[in-house]
């Protein structure tokens, strides 16, 4: 019987002990114990070191020790990540680039892309405003030469051609000053990375063949579409159901982007079936 009794001993001893724990006072001060040097909470919310004021003053008897404040420690939360971040090789980012979002950005296309390529390649905010002005730039500098070197090619009933050749010179002058530019606003490394990402040949692409053709095209439901094609490019867009289809010419001016208009005064097409 002996182990019996032992036992029961022990377990009379564990639960006195837990007891004893469990009604033990409380110090009425605090609600917790405190010990030199630890952080209490102030009134405002405020917490400081024992001795120290927020602003790390000194009171008498007390040496300044380095308090560290709310607003410290809330700019040391704003420097951190808040997503988690992975490393990427630059080779792997052109790489990207290169096939997916640049492959065939073109003059007008490449405010789009070049948003994802400038976050792929890690550009800072004054980085991304820089390389995204001289795109808009480009742009407007493209559709200005436009203007003076495109020509009115051939046109016949349904077919509208413009003659592109001449901005063979000035379109190769945008580019080479827009390279210039992305090496001025980025790093070394990273302007580079970005200059040999992008299609250079899909960006304007001219040659001494390069013709536009605008046409007008019937779909199988009678919905008219105007189309914009070059060599490289091709772009739909419906018409208004104010322009009918009834055999009677549309005047070209009104129908196609503002890019050709000024060619177009005067000009009539026919539409055509779908191919």
């Amino acid at each position: 019987m002996k182990p019996i009794l032992v036992s029961i001993a022990l377990v009379s001893l564990v639960l006195g002990f837990a007891l004893g724990r469990i009604s033990a006072p409380t110090d009425s001060g605090r609600g917790e114990s405190e010990t030199p040097g630890s952080t209490r909470g102030k009134p405002d919310g405020s917490e400081t070191a024992d001795g120290d004021t927020p602003s790390g003053e000194v009171h008498p008897g007390h040496g300044k020790r380095p308090g560290r404040t709310r607003a410290a420690r809330d700019r040391a939360e704003d420097s951190k990540p808040k997503e988690p971040r992975v490393s990427i090789p630059l080779a792997a980012v052109v790489r990207i680039l290169k096939e997916q979002e640049l492959k065939y950005a073109d003059f007008k296309g490449l405010d789009r892309p070049m948003e994802k390529a400038l976050t792929l390649l890690g550009a800072t905010e004054t980085e991304r405003e820089a390389v995204n002005a001289l795109v808009t730039s480009a742009e407007t500098e493209m559709f200005a030469e436009e203007k003076k070197h495109l020509r009115l090619g051939e046109v016949s009933g349904d077919q509208i051609q413009l003659d592109m050749r001449g901005m063979k010179g000035p379109a190769e002058a945008i580019a080479a000053r827009m390279k210039e530019g992305i090496r001025a606003a980025l790093p070394a490394d990273m302007a580079e990375a970005l200059i040999s990402a992008i299609n250079w040949q899909e960006y304007y692409p001219v040659d001494d063949k390069s013709f536009a053709r605008l046409e007008v095209t019937r779909g199988r439901g009678g919905r008219l579409t105007a189309w914009e094609r070059t060599e490289h490019h091709g772009t739909g867009r419906g018409l208004d159901a104010e322009f009918g289809d009834d055999g009677t010419p549309l005047p070209a001016d009104r129908i196609f982007e503002d890019r050709w208009k000024p060619f177009l005064k005067g000009v009539t097409i026919l539409p055509k079936d779908e191919e």
